[in-house]
């Protein structure tokens, strides 16, 4: 593929952005981005560069997209001759667990310390709530 292909795809596919938003924000007419993506007009890095930041990515990306979905479609579908079965490492888990549990019992509990405040502030100035 090349790639006009590339940049296609993640447009259309991770960012379902139009042809039309992606030329406004080049500048350029939505048939010369459509040449871009056509692979009839040639990429400069600079234009590699602007398209990269407007799709969220980086020119490398773009440019290694098809290995980086062949990579991704592999893992996720296994084919690694294992027959189906992931292997996942759940060591640590727990320890993350309780921490999480603790860092919200923090959150939750300076969340009731920050509306007992507020509801203090409402009453010394009147107002109902």
């Amino acid at each position: 593929m090349k790639i006009g292909d590339n940049i296609r795809e993640i447009r259309e596919l991770e960012k379902n952005f139009k042809r039309s938003y992606v030329a406004d924000k080049l500048n350029i007419t939505p048939r010369a981005y459509a040449n871009i993506e056509n692979n009839i007009a040639d990429v400069t890095l600079g234009r590699l560069e602007e398209i990269a930041d407007i799709l969220g990515c980086t020119s490398l990306y773009i440019l290694t997209y098809q290995q980086k979905k062949k990579e991704f479609y592999n893992t996720i579908h296994n084919n690694n001759g294992n027959q189906g079965t992931i292997k996942i490492d759940q060591s640590g888990q727990q320890s993350t667990l309780k921490i999480i549990y603790n860092l919200q019992q923090d959150l939750i509990e300076s969340e009731r310390k920050r509306i007992s405040l507020l509801e203090v502030l409402l009453r010394e100035n009147n107002i109902d709530f």
